[in-house]
């Protein structure tokens, strides 16, 4: 019997959260990202933020076909077109997941001023479907766990 891979992550007010290894080679980032587990959200993706703190210039990236709702309206998505792989970490094992792409969700540039830092402070990176779909997710008041579900 093959044992069971889980990968833990922690609920903060109420908002189940993961931490996982990012990488972009083409780049030369890699870092350890805090993300929303989100079973509503289609897409996975990393902020504008998250972007320019690993030194990715959001403007040099192409816009994607997809655009978000958030609590300030369409949110135009840009992609990273480069491969990205995410490695989800537990004490014993390790799972990499690899995508040809990974969208950036991008604050409108209509919003200025405390909206804009209001936003960009409160949009979570997020783990959507796209990815999640690999795993069986489990949430409880505490803490949320990802299985790797068995080919």
């Amino acid at each position: 019997m093959v044992p069971e891979f889980k990968f833990k992550g922690l609920v903060i007010n109420r908002q189940p959260r993961i931490s996982v290894l990012f990488e972009v080679k083409a780049y030369n980032v890699s870092k350890i990202v805090d993300f929303l587990v989100d079973t509503g959200a289609f897409f996975s993706a990393i902020t504008e933020r998250e972007a320019t703190i690993m030194n990715i210039d959001c403007s040099s990236l192409p816009y994607s076909k997809h655009e978000a709702v958030g609590f300030g309206g369409l949110f135009r998505n840009r992609m990273i077109n480069r491969e990205v792989v995410l490695t989800f970490r537990s004490d014993k094992d390790e799972y990499k997941v690899k995508c040809g792409s990974f969208l950036v969700t991008c604050i409108p540039p209509n919003v200025s001023g405390k909206e804009r830092e209001k936003m960009i402070r409160y949009t979570p990176n997020v783990l959507g479907m796209d990815i999640l779909r690999r795993f069986r997710t489990c949430v409880d008041k505490n803490q949320v766990e990802l299985i790797l579900k068995e080919n």
